[in-house]
């Protein structure tokens, strides 16, 4: 059985954070492989059970790390394979949060993942220790929380290129790059030049992968709604146009990405983008 759990945060926390998600494949069920698509969320996630495979384009496989952390990627052709007795918990963070939280650069995050005790410390050891004495979705939700709102605390005030990102991500992608550079009293080169230092992609890119992820997930949350209004209510020029973004960023077709996606989107956080509105 695959058993799936999502939810929102807490209010004081909703600047930070996106929502929380556990997974769980029960012993004997069948493996799953999900692709992994771009995204801009970082990810801090937890193993309590038998961990994940990545397998690469190339052939290659790694085992992910029993605490990790995943930056903000554009697209690479990987794959994540579930097994049976596997136990997840994941925290999406709001795109730059990790770097307002934790300290660490978005830049040395970006389409890279680490073991999360190297980044942050034992401290993470300290929460997984107590998170792994219970099973309780919810439980662990509540450990989560007290944690980072003890973190918020003492947050970093993002810079003008993160609050551009920041607003760019807010617009789901669509405003122009150009328009941001004005606001922002830069030329284009030097917006583009200081936003890739800062944020590890470019701008383009980073407004690309946002709508590609909002239509991704408006589709998640209303399997109703046809993609061709999608489309439009994204700003695609038409619907070959959204069709091209999808394969260039997941490799697949929007009807292909959405039948092998599984819980790489989980429903709180597909939601969360309508409170975001």
């Amino acid at each position: 059985m695959h058993e799936v759990h999502s939810s929102a945060p807490c209010p004081e926390l909703r600047t930070y954070v996106r929502a929380f998600a556990q997974r769980k494949l029960e012993r004997g069920s069948l493996e799953v492989v999900q692709p992994l698509p771009a995204c801009l969320e970082q990810t801090l996630s937890f193993e309590f059970g038998d961990h994940p495979i990545v397998e690469f384009g190339d052939g290659s496989r790694l085992q992910t790390y029993h605490i990790a952390v995943v930056g903000p990627s554009a697209y690479r052709p990987l794959n994540v394979r579930l097994r049976g007795g596997l136990e997840s918990f994941a925290i999406f963070f709001q795109p730059l949060a990790f770097w307002q939280l934790f300290r660490v650069s978005i830049r040395e995050l970006a389409n890279r993942h680490y073991d999360c005790c190297d980044v942050v410390g034992a401290e993470i050891q300290e929460l997984n220790n107590k998170m792994a004495d219970t099973g309780s979705f919810s439980k662990r939700v509540e450990m989560v929380e007290k944690y980072l709102l003890r973190k918020a605390s003492g947050s970093l005030q993002n810079t003008p290129i993160m609050k551009a990102a920041l607003h760019m991500f807010e617009c789901k992608g669509i405003a122009r790059i150009s328009d941001i550079a004005n606001q922002a009293s830069l030329s284009l080169r030097q917006f583009e030049r200081r936003f890739t230092s800062e944020i590890g992609i470019g701008p383009k890119l980073f407004a690309r992968v946002a709508r590609f992820q909002m239509v991704l997930d408006a589709k998640v949350r209303c399997r109703t709604t046809s993609w061709l209004t999608l489309a439009h209510e994204f700003g695609y020029h038409d619907q070959m146009h959204m069709i091209r973004d999808f394969h260039g960023l997941s490799g697949f077709s929007p009807s292909s990405l959405l039948e092998r996606l599984g819980d790489n989107r989980p429903p709180a956080l597909a939601a969360c983008q309508e409170d975001e509105r």
